[in-house]
């Protein structure tokens, strides 16, 4: 039976992820790693979920087992170069960005070519100390946000999102966190949009663009990008 409801739970997992709904994603990959601790799949989404919900540390450890079980891989040295960039390791984060950078995926024609603008834009900030430590400023304002929003001060988080994202042009979650409130608090579906679409330009993100076509849905908008 369990064979039968992996990969019903594995699909059901990815909508729920790609969706924004990380708790319920988590819920199901978990049942998953029940089963199959090893998989790739498991692996590879726990750490991806854990990494969304702010876990970086959760995150680099599944991650970091994937790696070890399975090689190195663009998508490896991608996602554990966002978690260093999280965390503060400078030096570690330089090193996976040129690594990732250096594969195919990133290449032209590559199935990851739209994400090498972002990676070279952390690059770039991970080569020059002044430019990181103002990227670590822009960590601990976006931080206050979240705990503004926590609070339900949602005019206030939407400022300090704001001023996050303008220390570091790489930081498009704080952005798309400015773009939900904008949407789901503060009723300016308008301004939501913008930001969602700043923050789908800056990283070619599957959660930015869901949220472009939620709010276009809204405005009674019709088309895609």
């Amino acid at each position: 039976m369990q064979s039968l409801l992996a990969p019903f739970r594995e699909r059901l997992g990815l909508s729920a992820f790609a969706a924004g709904d990380y708790v319920k994603a988590e819920k199901y990959f978990r049942k998953l790693e029940e089963k199959d601790p090893n998989s790739l799949s498991v692996l590879r989404n726990l750490g991806l979920i854990l990494m969304a919900k702010g876990d970086a540390e959760g995150a680099e450890a599944y991650l970091l087992r994937e790696e070890k079980l399975y090689g190195r891989s663009f998508h490896r040295h991608a996602a554990l170069a966002d978690i260093a960039y999280a965390r503060g390791r400078r030096k570690e984060a330089e090193k996976r960005y040129r690594l990732a950078l250096a594969e195919p995926e990133v290449g032209a024609g590559g199935s990851a070519t739209a994400l090498r603008p972002l990676m070279e834009k952390r690059l770039g900030i991970c080569s020059d100390e002044k430019s990181f430590a103002t990227s670590r400023e822009s960590m601990m304002i976006f931080q206050e946000a979240q705990e503004l929003k926590t609070r339900g001060e949602a005019e206030k988080a939407v400022e300090a999102f704001l001023r996050s994202a303008a220390l570091d042009e790489s930081n498009w979650p704080a952005l798309n966190n400015a773009g939900i409130l904008y949407l789901e608090s503060l009723g300016k579906p308008d301004e939501a949009l913008k930001l969602f679409e700043r923050a789908f330009d800056v990283s070619r993100n599957i959660h930015a663009a869901r949220n472009i076509e939620v709010v276009k849905r809204r405005l009674g908008k019709k088309g895609g990008r």
